[in-house]
């Protein structure tokens, strides 16, 4: 498929699938956003805020004399982040539904966050040139992208189970869905590219898990129940052939005495930049 087309459902279960995924990779979306020195009273643009996890973990560090500004294309994403900050009892975040890409504030910011957001873009060169107009001179962009790549097999042991198979499903996905392949490996020079002074000291995780004792398949099973339309439309697998509402107790059946284990979505790597 050519263009541009997020491959997930917008629905209360991909949702709770966000906020499972964002508890696996937060320690290095801390990590990241500490290198970046992004501290008490800054005032900050989460792009790409999904289910608004990166939001309020920069409310956190940023702290009541700060602020940040969430954006969102999918308006039930923002309301789903509105809730949560309520429900959290955090007043320093707001929301607003917007491609981030076309947001122009009224004044620029101390920094700018996103995770996983460059990879779903079509032109992320562009993207990112785009949003750095509301970053001020001197300012930081931190960002975290994912390593998912195409090519080879997934990096699941042993690799013939059913696990492995439904991986190469939402990979097809991804790939039909025009979603960037190794945007995590590609951010660093991307940053250059825009005219930022990215930091050298870059940052990663890659989340290894296992199955069925652990959380693998639960994962693996909300990944492609969420990516379901896309997978089909990719032609890689039949409805029947996944047949969603099997597919954890299947793989369950299908590994081996001694489990399965695997990268869950290949690792993310995390890359912060100064403005000049």
């Amino acid at each position: 498929m050519n263009g541009e087309h997020y491959p997930f459902q917008s629905t209360p279960d991909e949702r709770q699938r966000l906020v499972r995924q964002a508890e696996l990779v937060a320690p290095l979306t801390e990590q990241l956003f500490e290198k970046a020195g992004i501290t008490s009273g800054w005032r900050v643009l989460d792009i790409g805020s999904g289910s608004g996890d990166v939001a309020l973990l920069v409310a956190r560090l940023v702290g009541p004399t700060g602020t940040v500004i969430g954006i969102d294309r999918d308006p039930d994403q923002i309301n789903f982040a509105k809730q949560r900050a309520m429900e959290h009892g955090v007043s320093n975040v707001q929301f607003m539904s917007e491609d981030f890409r076309n947001i122009e504030l009224r004044s620029p910011v101390d920094a700018i966050v996103g995770r996983l957001v460059l990879m779903y873009t079509a032109e992320p060169l562009e993207a990112l040139r785009s949003v750095l107009r509301n970053l001020k001179p001197g300012g930081v962009i931190a960002l975290q992208e994912s390593v998912v790549d195409y090519d080879g097999p997934p990096c699941i042991e042993p690799r013939d189970c059913l696990a492995a198979k439904a991986v190469q499903w939402f990979r097809a996905g991804f790939k039909y869905s025009g979603v960037q392949p190794r945007m995590g490996m590609r951010l660093f020079g991307l940053m250059r590219e825009a005219g930022l002074n990215p930091s050298t000291d870059i940052v990663t995780l890659a989340p290894i898990l296992q199955g069925p004792e652990g959380p693998l398949f639960k994962l693996i099973t909300a990944v492609v129940a969420s990516q379901l339309p896309a997978i089909l439309s990719s032609g890689i697998a039949t409805e029947a052939e996944i047949d969603i509402d099997t597919l954890e107790q299947r793989m369950i059946e299908d590994a081996p005495p001694c489990g399965v284990v695997g990268y869950f979505n290949s690792g993310h790597v995390g890359v912060w930049a100064k403005n000049p």
